[in-house]
């Protein structure tokens, strides 16, 4: 993997700005879902800003700012804001767009809210405020899915159980 390391816990890749999650584990290595194999993901982390998502809904209202300006801002922001803790919720969704499939788990990521209202006041944009979460099992190998919004979240997905999964 090819990315670079923004703080001891985020790194800025391919256009996005991640937690990076040590030590998580999840079990099996595959798991079937709606009579397809899905594969455990090598590494894990939580997108906390889709860059390339949120740079053209910014450059809209302005056209001045880079990918760099929006980096700049997150670092500035978590100078002061804790940004790497998690919380695990119970709710593990099953996400499809195109021929793309994955299974992921909702994670609270606490003051992160607080950074999107800072860059909606700032760039004086409507940005989403991006549901976080794990991804855990892809069809296509390490090909995870973006979620800009909750309506992305509620069109793309469905809430699933599934057992075999310890995830406390």
């Amino acid at each position: 993997m090819n990315f670079t390391m923004i703080t001891p816990h985020h790194n800025h890749d391919n256009g996005y700005i991640s937690l990076i999650i040590k030590n998580f584990v999840t079990s099996p290595d595959e798991i079937t879902v709606s009579q397809k194999t899905l594969l455990r993901k090598s590494e894990f982390h939580v997108s906390l800003l889709a860059l390339k998502n949120i740079l053209p809904l910014v450059n809209a209202v302005d056209a001045s700012v880079s990918e760099d300006d929006l980096v700049q801002d997150f670092l500035d922001y978590q100078k002061d804001v804790e940004l790497s803790e998690y919380n695990l919720t119970s709710q593990l969704r099953y996400v499809s767009r195109g021929e793309r499939e994955t299974v992921i788990i909702m994670v609270d990521v606490p003051n992160l809210g607080r950074l999107f209202d800072k860059l909606r006041a700032k760039y004086n944009v409507d940005l989403p405020t991006q549901p976080t979460h794990i991804t855990l099992y892809t069809l296509q190998p390490e090909t995870g899915i973006g979620i800009l919004s909750n309506d992305e979240l509620q069109r793309d997905s469905k809430s699933i159980e599934i057992p075999e999964l310890n995830l406390s």
